[in-house]
């Protein structure tokens, strides 16, 4: 979840110090999420979706869904793109079909 987190934070341009002023938690609550190092609490999520009414609480705690509750683009953790197919036929040749 904090790979998500960071994620969106990078989305919206939101520096953790920024945020933790927002939601009016201590920095080391963020930093500690961001790190890894402790899972986000309850009080902590009802700050930021408080504040934050955009965000999709589904996406950020389980990765399924949008980031934004009013996005129509599914965001996903494999930003991977489709960069060219190989279609192979039973004579052995092939063709390349590039994007």
């Amino acid at each position: 979840m904090h790979e998500r987190l960071r994620k969106w934070m990078s989305n919206e341009s939101l520096k953790p110090s920024k945020l933790a002023e927002n939601i009016k938690v201590n920095r080391a609550t963020i930093s500690h999420i961001l790190s890894g190092r402790n899972k986000p609490s309850i009080e902590f999520l009802q700050k930021l979706l408080n504040n934050y009414s955009d965000l999709n609480a589904n996406w950020l705690i389980t990765g399924v869904g949008y980031m934004k509750k009013n996005q129509n683009i599914k965001e996903s953790d494999n930003d991977k793109k489709i960069d060219k197919i190989v279609v192979f036929f039973d004579d052995n040749s092939f063709d390349e079909l590039k994007r």
